[in-house]
């Protein structure tokens, strides 16, 4: 039987800053690279005291992270699917959505966004808040229209918000 595979549903800015920051990583592993190298020959040269030790193991966490950190973007891109808006009258990932909080009396808005994409987002509104679709209130909004109302249990019990709007995230 097949294996199912896991795929990323991400915005197109989403996909965008993923790309941005695996390039990143990659230019960083190559400087750790070789400051890890530069350790360990400091290490052969026969200077066996406890802060160089300290300097190759800290070297060698450093690449392993960056090493991780890499593999785990590219896992996301290459199982990435970006984002159409197939139905734009229910929410889905990629949407912005504008609702009512009964409880507050306020408007409020969230992007929702794949759990994949929601770590890598930079927040330039404030205003505007993320929502990852495995979070309580994305799995609430998914599939709702505007007029629907939406409950979404939290800690600090059910919070009640009526579906005002529903757009593309900008």
């Amino acid at each position: 039987m097949a294996e199912e595979r896991e795929i990323f549903i991400l915005t197109q800015e989403g996909y965008d800053n993923i790309k941005r920051q695996l390039a990143e990583l990659e230019a960083v592993e190559k400087t750790e690279r070789a400051q890890f190298a530069d350790a360990v020959n400091d290490k052969a040269g026969g200077d066996d005291d406890d802060s160089d030790v300290a300097v190759e193991y800290d070297a060698r966490i450093r690449k392993e992270r960056t090493e991780e950190k890499i593999g785990h973007l590219r896992f996301i891109l290459e199982r990435a699917e970006i984002y159409r808006d197939i139905n734009p009258d229910r929410i889905d990932v990629g949407e912005r959505v504008t609702l009512w909080d009964f409880d507050d009396e306020n408007v409020i808005q969230f992007d929702v966004v794949s759990s994949a994409e929601v770590t890598t987002r930079v927040d330039v509104n404030s205003s505007v808040k993320d929502a990852s679709d495995a979070s309580p209130i994305g799995q609430a909004l998914l599939g709702k229209a505007v007029g629907d109302i939406v409950e979404v249990e939290t800690p600090d019990g059910i919070m009640r918000y009526a579906v005002r709007k529903i757009e593309p995230i900008p």
